[in-house]
Formats: C-alpha cells, structure tokens, sequence
C-alpha cells in the first residue's frame, strides 16, 4: 500500500485538486445564475402580495389590462383635442383700394381638424381700419365671403384654386 501511495499519490493528490478546483467553478457559476433568477423573480413579486407564481401572473395581468385601458383613455382624448387643435392656416394680403401703398389689409383663415374655424378679415383705408370675423364650418361659411376669405380658406386647406381675381398669397413677413 505504501508503494502504491509513492508510486501514485502525487497523480492522485493533483487529480483531486483539479477535482476540486473544478467543482468550485461550477458552484461559482451555479451561483451566480442564482443570483440573476433571484434578481428577476424579486422584480416579478415586486409590489404584489401573492405567495403562488400563478397568482402573481394574475396580479401583473390585471395591472397591464388596467394600464391598457388607460392608454386608450389617453389616446381618445388626444385625439379628441387633436380634430379641436387648429391646424389650418391661410392668409391672403390684399390691397382693397388703389389709393392706399401696400397690401396692408388681410384675409385670415384658422380652422381645426374637422374645416371649422374663423375667417378674420382686415380692411385697412386711409380713414381707418375694420376688422371683421365669420364663422366657419366645414370649410363652409353662412355668411357671404369676399374673394379673399375664400382665397384663405382655400390656402389653409390646400386647395389653390381660388378665384382669379383674389390676390395670391402672401408671405407673413412685414408690411409691403
């Protein structure tokens, strides 16, 4: 037996090191993916009182379905404030009457989402200026519109086929 253990004992004795060595690796990595299973299931339990997985997959269930119906709250109601937005806007500068330098008078059209809205309308002469404002509905008025209203209704809603006889738009830097 002793000659077995000189003959051999030093094999044997590296052999169980490496044995051993390779064992606490493999605990090392063992533990360490306990630790990241222990990191994800306290994330799972987090806030919630259940002692079964199936009852915490219930409880998050219902948490997603209630924040799912609050973003469809949410998203009715920013679409509802979107048609109400303004998002049409023309304006038309004209000159109304030959004795005045410039296209000082105007034609403003805001509508929202749905083509309704206000024309602003501003006449400016030498003795004064008026302004006026007609209601807009559906890209429609009930009042009669002058050339230019109709002209800035148009340009706020893309069409550019307006009367002839209504000036072109212009741009909204200072006065001409």
């Amino acid at each position: 037996m002793i000659a077995f253990w000189t003959t051999y004992g030093f094999y044997l004795w590296i052999g169980s090191s490496l044995l051993i060595l390779g064992l606490l690796v493999w605990i090392g990595h063992l533990s360490k993916r306990l630790r990241a299973t222990d990191q994800r299931y306290t994330a799972l339990t987090k806030g919630v009182d259940a002692e079964h997985l199936e009852d915490i997959w219930l409880q998050r269930s219902l948490q997603v379905a209630h924040h799912d119906d609050q973003i469809t709250t949410l998203e009715r109601e920013v679409r509802r404030l979107g048609r109400s937005s303004l998002h049409h806007v023309g304006l038309v500068r004209f000159n109304p009457f030959g004795d005045v330098g410039g296209d000082q008078s105007y034609a403003l059209a805001l509508l929202d989402g749905e083509q309704t809205g206000v024309v602003l309308s501003s006449i400016y002469s030498r003795s004064g200026v008026r302004t006026y404002a007609k209601a807009v509905q559906r890209g429609q008025s009930t009042h009669t519109l002058s050339e230019e209203e109709v002209a800035s209704i148009a340009q706020a809603l893309g069409q550019f086929d307006a009367p002839e006889s209504a000036a072109l738009p212009a741009t909204t830097g200072g006065n001409s």
